[in-house]
């Protein structure tokens, strides 16, 4: 039996700003925000959130691995298990991700991981993300794993994943792209520019075939090196920033992106920067070292990234709620502009806006509950029903 919820005593974040109404919960969606001297019907349980910040569940697009597991690995329970753990970081949403992967093992990979998105009790696992293994610019994805898209390739795809796919990172420039991408768009599939030589002036058109994101900017996208005569020639990156209306994703540790890359980049219109992890294996857990594919091994280490023995990176060891704070720290962001960065702006990626992203009458009730001083998860609510509380000190 559902329980209507009316929260108050909190402060709600809103895509236009705060709000000190209080929150009002019918079910698994929000209803609806009323003043605080509004009466409500006895069949409404008032919770008091004890001066606390409501903030929008977050939803991470690109995640190869969280806590123990690498998704790669399609091994038994672990996307059930990250499901799990992910409310501990404020995150109520995410794409279980893997990189480029052989043929026919990268079928069985999709299979397995839409399979297993059906297990997810905590965190919602909305679908899979391919990232690969149409590159250009492999960066860590194993050089010999990578393939040239084509029409055949993405409804190959398309049919392992079984309607489970909702994301795929590829560079443009490859011949095959343009195709590859119109079907992969007529499937409902998310296409994220990434791992790519795109010449700069090339951009528009890339934008224009359906490309619908940035996988993490500014890597794995070698710059345009400087010839003299003191004029800064127009990179990729540059090019990618000038689209006024293309969704940019952010690694927001402070290494994969300069911090002052990251001021810049939270300087933009609200709708274009989303924050992605591209979290690997023992993110949120210890530091420890694990294949990413037969033959390279890395090392996780909190706070400071997933290293090759060369020092190249290779994701990072970052939660959720770690990129939201160091968004706010390094971007100088406020909370409504990164609870777009977080929250609405990957839901909009998906095409998921109407359901999810923001605390708005009509959308599932997936939120946060943070201190606010802090900032901190206190606890987690994914559809109205608490999946995580922080234990007391």
């Amino acid at each position: 039996m559902t329980v209507n919820q009316r929260w108050v005593n909190v402060t709600s974040i809103t895509p236009d700003g705060p709000t000190s109404r209080d929150v009002l919960i019918r079910g698994d969606r929000f209803a609806d925000f009323i003043d605080p001297d509004t009466a409500t019907g006895a069949d409404w349980r008032r919770i008091d959130g004890n001066g606390a910040i409501l903030f929008p569940g977050i939803i991470d697009v690109l995640q190869h691995g969280m806590f123990r597991h690498l998704y790669g690995d399609a091994l038994p329970g672990a996307v059930a298990e990250a499901s799990q753990f992910l409310p501990s970081c404020g995150a109520t949403a995410f794409l279980p991700s893997f990189g480029c992967t052989p043929v026919p093992r990268m079928f069985e990979v999709l299979k397995e991981l839409g399979r297993q998105c059906t297990e997810a009790s905590g965190a919602r696992a909305l679908g899979v993300h391919s990232e690969g293994p149409c590159f250009a610019v492999a960066g860590a994805h194993n050089p010999e794993n990578l393939a040239l898209p084509s029409v055949d390739l993405a409804q190959s795809m398309l049919d392992a994943a079984d309607g489970t796919l909702l994301a795929v990172t590829i560079a443009p420039e490859l011949p095959g792209a343009e195709a590859f991408i119109a079907h992969m768009k007529a499937a409902g599939v998310s296409v994220h520019l990434g791992h790519t030589n795109a010449a700069p002036h090339d951009v528009p058109r890339y934008v224009s075939w359906g490309i619908d994101a940035v996988t993490h900017i500014f890597n794995a996208m070698p710059p345009v090196p400087y010839g003299g005569m003191g004029i800064h020639p127009y990179s990729l990156p540059d090019a990618l920033l000038a689209e006024p209306d293309l969704a940019i994703g952010l690694i927001c540790d402070g290494i994969h992106t300069d911090p002052g890359f990251v001021r810049l980049l939270a300087q933009l219109p609200k709708h274009r920067i989303f924050l992605e992890t591209d979290a690997m294996k023992f993110a949120g857990a210890e530091d420890q070292s694990f294949e990413f594919y037969p033959g390279y091994r890395v090392y996780s280490e909190k706070g400071n990234a997933v290293h090759d023995e060369n020092g190249g990176l290779c994701g990072s060891s970052l939660t959720p709620d770690e990129a939201m704070a160091n968004y706010l720290k390094l971007g100088g962001a406020d909370l409504v502009r990164a609870s777009h960065a977080t929250s609405l702006v990957p839901a909009r990626v998906l095409g998921r806006e109407a359901d999810m992203g923001s605390i708005s009458a009509g959308k599932l009730a997936d939120f946060a509950v943070l201190d606010p001083v802090s900032h901190a998860v206190k606890a987690t609510y994914v559809g109205g029903v608490e999946r995580y509380r922080a234990t007391a000190d």
